[in-house]
């Protein structure tokens, strides 16, 4: 199986006790569906890197390193389809920026009650991953 390394960041708007999620198109492979902020990471990149430049890509939202938190450091998801894993960690950053500016990547995005966004999630492995980040926010600012 061939390897490819992602990242995944969930992006929380404190004020508005929120998570933002952003709407994909449609493939020849799977309808419109929502998932958080992902993307690849270069060669040579740091995943912490690889995560900035998502965050600024997708959403227009600057962060600094200081700003992400890992959730989960090595996250592996199996596409057998493809003979694929795809290890990624798992992040999480906070922001009270209510406009998001979106790539041309994404259909649109909204800011999501966490009780909410699991039933939004069109991959079991974000569903699987944002456990964790729920997990995560419960057990520190609980």
């Amino acid at each position: 199986m061939k390897t490819k390394r992602s990242i995944e960041c969930w992006l929380f708007h404190r004020p508005r006790q929120q998570f933002l999620l952003l709407r994909c198109p449609m493939t020849r492979r799977h309808p419109e569906y929502w998932q958080p902020i992902t993307g690849g990471v270069l060669a040579h990149e740091r995943s912490i890197d690889a995560c900035l430049r998502e965050v600024r890509e997708e959403t227009g939202v600057v962060l600094q390193p200081e700003n992400i938190v890992t959730v989960l450091e090595d996250f592996r998801v199996v596409v057998p389809e493809y003979h694929l894993i795809v290890r990624k960690p798992i992040f999480t950053a906070e922001t009270a920026i209510d406009a998001i500016t979106i790539s041309d990547e994404h259909l649109a995005y909204c800011w999501i009650a966490p009780e909410i966004v699991t039933s939004l999630l069109f991959w079991e492995s974000n569903k699987v991953s944002f456990q964790a980040v729920q997990k995560f926010y419960r057990q520190n600012f609980s």
